[in-house]
């Protein structure tokens, strides 16, 4: 056996190490507590908190984060954080108590250090997640002790099913068919089984929205739960849990069973992956109980637990040294949505979001800040739809804006930008406005909305005849230096030499479209450029054949662009058509 015959911590002892735990834990994710509202899970939340509402996909969340809002301290969102930090301490606490039923020592410590510094983890604490993680981890401390206690399992199994709904209710399947092997409980399952089918109808009674969908996908599982140091936790988790079960340790195998249940949820449902994380994290405890036995197994009482602890703290070291840091935006979203909205004119009107981080950014502003009441949010549609809601609120002569510069069969130069928005117009702008450098937001999806605002910038300008100006607005003035400049803004589109880049399958927008952005700036002006190396991102290396056909030097139907792929085919069959229509289009 891994840990002791009997556990090392007696009754009080562990009550007192488990509510250490969770004072220590409360404190420190508090004061670790981002200052801003975050972006579409943790915004959308403290939406639905400041509106009482409870959603399908969560509805018991939802009840508590109304109750939180409540609390006179803070904006809504700030108020979630409490309750996140309040449940992550709690979810901490139930690995250190699963670790303590399990291996009879205090080898949970060093699961609950390792989830506590994954940066998945601390992101997603104002998220529902976080409670089904709680229930998760709590569900197994109290299902594998010597007298298994069914209703505060089952308590533990409603928490996850009024979190996260598919895997709350695998779990309690699973529960009810462990403790259903002793007969004398299966009356007390049904009875509190039921009671779960009574919490369910009232959950579930007058909820928005609908069950979370399916969307199976093993590397989006891996990208979310993995980072820094939630690699640690997995890897680690994996192999305690597999040793667990091969050396024939106690309850092991329902430890694996619920590790199996929530790495099929992630895959098949998805969400953040701290429930996966949480109970891995169970699974690191085994590793680091298993090296104490090995080097030091004569020991005993704390002597045994301290020895555990250093045991564990190589992989602390390596999970740290992996990454602990977040992706915290701070305060981008309230930036984001002052940049979009505070200079366009006074409505009535409406705003038009075409991007999910923006979208919910300005929900929370207007929702629970009261931000421009004259500006009406549009709902989240597609570009084809989006268009109509423009078209017909200009015809009303109502104030109309959006974070982009076009969409749906909106023309590009029939909007004058405002901040970093734009106005979008009945007719073109009869003056040019100044350019900004494109916006330092934090966090990963702050980075991508000024990507995308400052190619909007760009596209408007260019489509405008201010080749220039487009250059600025995408910060390349690094690489067209001032004669560059001058030539661009001397300089428009011809048929000879047309834009390209909107014909481009970009993709995901990264550092590499501005680059090829510029390509298509030097292209209309015919600056020098080199054929790009064979090592470029496609669209790139699309980008340099399409030069070629149009100078007359390669055929749409080369092999070259084939050999990138049918996106690559599709996209230049689409620009000939456009361009070239008397063209032979690509294969």
């Amino acid at each position: 056996m891994i840990g002791g015959e009997c556990g090392s911590l007696g009754p009080m002892a562990a009550r007192k190490l488990e509510s250490g735990v969770v004072a220590v834990a409360f404190v420190s994710l508090v004061m670790a507590a981002s200052g801003g509202a975050g972006w579409a899970a943790t915004s959308t939340r403290a939406v639905l908190a400041a509106r009482l509402d409870h959603s399908a996909g969560a509805p018991l969340y939802d009840v508590f984060a109304g109750v939180a809002a409540l609390i006179p301290v803070g904006e809504p969102a700030f108020r979630l954080q409490l309750l996140g930090a309040l449940l992550g301490a709690l979810t901490l606490a139930g690995v250190v108590a699963a670790g303590r039923e399990l291996l009879g020592n205090a080898a949970g410590l060093i699961g609950a250090a390792l989830l506590v510094v994954a940066p998945p983890f601390r992101e997603a604490l104002a998220t529902p997640e976080v409670l089904a993680a709680c229930g998760t981890v709590w569900a197994i401390a109290f299902v594998i002790r010597k007298q298994p206690s069914v209703r505060a399992t089952v308590a533990m199994c409603a928490l996850v099913i009024g979190s996260a709904p598919w895997l709350g209710v695998a779990l309690t399947i699973g529960a009810a068919v462990w403790l259903g092997r002793s007969k004398q409980r299966r009356p007390e399952i049904v009875i509190a089984v039921g009671a779960i089918g009574a919490l369910i109808v009232v959950l579930w009674f007058d909820a928005l929205g609908s069950f979370p969908g399916v969307r199976v996908s093993l590397a989006a599982a891996v990208a979310v739960s993995g980072r820094g140091a939630g690699a640690v936790v997995i890897g680690a988790g994996l192999l305690g849990i597999s040793f667990g079960a091969v050396t024939k340790l106690a309850s092991a195998p329902l430890v694996a069973a619920v590790a199996a249940i929530v790495a099929i949820h992630e895959v098949v449902v998805g969400s953040s992956g701290i429930a996966m994380l949480a109970v891995f994290a169970i699974g690191a405890s085994i590793v680091a109980a298993a090296i104490a036995r090995m080097v030091v197994s004569e020991l005993t009482g704390w002597k045994r637990d301290a020895a555990v602890l250093a045991c564990g703290a190589p992989l602390l070291i390596a999970a740290v040294a992996m990454g602990v840091a977040t992706d915290d935006p701070r305060d981008t979203p309230r930036r984001l949505v002052a940049d979009l909205i505070d200079q366009v004119p006074a409505g009535p009107g409406t705003f038009i979001a075409t991007r999910t981080p923006a979208w919910f950014a300005l929900q929370y502003e207007h929702t629970v800040a009261g931000s421009r009441p004259d500006l009406a949010l549009a709902p989240l549609l597609p570009p084809q739809r989006a268009d109509v809601i423009a078209a017909e609120a200009l015809r009303a002569h109502q104030i109309v804006a959006a974070d982009a510069v076009a969409f749906g069969r909106l023309d590009e130069t029939r909007a004058r930008p405002r901040g970093r928005g734009f106005q979008l117009l009945g007719d073109p702008p009869d003056r040019a406005t100044p350019i900004e450098p494109p916006a330092d937001y934090a966090s990963a999806l702050g980075a991508d909305e000024a990507l995308a605002l400052a190619i909007e910038r760009a596209e408007h300008e260019a489509a405008s005849g201010r080749l220039a100006a487009a250059a600025r607005a995408l910060g390349l003035q690094h690489r067209f230096g001032a004669a560059d400049l001058a030539v661009l803004s001397a300089t428009v589109a011809t048929a000879d030499r047309p834009a390209l880049f909107g014909f481009l399958p970009i993709g995901v927008r990264s550092a590499a479209t501005l680059d090829v952005f510029g390509d298509d700036l030097a292209w209309i002006a015919n600056i020098p450029l080199a054929d790009p190396p064979i090592t470029a991102p496609m669209p790139k290396r699309l980008h340099g054949l399409w030069r070629k056909i149009l100078i007359g030097t390669l055929k749409p139907d080369a092999p070259d662009i084939a050999q990138l792929g049918s996106g690559a085919v599709e996209a230049t069959n689409a620009m000939m058509t456009a361009l070239r229509p008397e063209k032979k289009t690509a294969q």
